[in-house]
């Protein structure tokens, strides 16, 4: 029984004291600091001009993991967050908004009158769609400094 209460304090105290990595993005004008950290779900682009989606894994103090890819600190343009759920989301605002434009267009073809309201409507919707893709500021190198440091 005693190895087993030592045993348990050991795990207990190895999570507690173990250190967290994440990407520190610090402002070039102001000093605010904001942090990225493992697991947590990012919209990326590098140098090159690639996107990648998905959960951050920091390797090393070089560079870091999303989606089995490996990407340098140094080759990193921009990060934001990308939650599931507003990517969800804002997948179903936009699908709802391009049917009602459609539908517009169809109503229009059979000379119905509210194929302008529809049309109204549908463009509304699309483009709050886009603006749930702004929620998330995107943190850039040219206004931002990216290293991955241990919390």
């Amino acid at each position: 029984m005693k190895i087993l209460i030592h045993a348990l304090f050991f795990l207990i105290s190895f999570t507690v004291f173990s250190q967290q990595k994440a990407i520190e993005i610090t402002n070039i004008k102001t000093g605010e600091v904001k942090f990225f950290e493992e697991n947590n779900r990012v919209k990326i682009r590098t140098l090159d001009e690639k996107k990648r989606i998905g959960n951050l894994k920091i390797t090393d103090s070089l560079g870091f993991t999303i989606n089995n890819e490996y990407v340098k600190i140094d080759s990193l343009k921009s990060i934001k967050h990308q939650p599931k759920t507003l990517a969800t989301v804002k997948t179903v605002v936009l699908a709802t908004g391009l049917a009602t434009v459609g539908a517009s267009l169809i109503a229009a073809s059979r000379g119905n009158d509210s194929a302008f309201l529809l049309f109204t409507i549908g463009s509304g919707v699309t483009i709050g769609a886009g603006l749930l893709e702004g929620i998330n500021a995107n943190n850039s190198n040219n206004k931002w400094t990216f290293k991955i440091i241990e919390k």
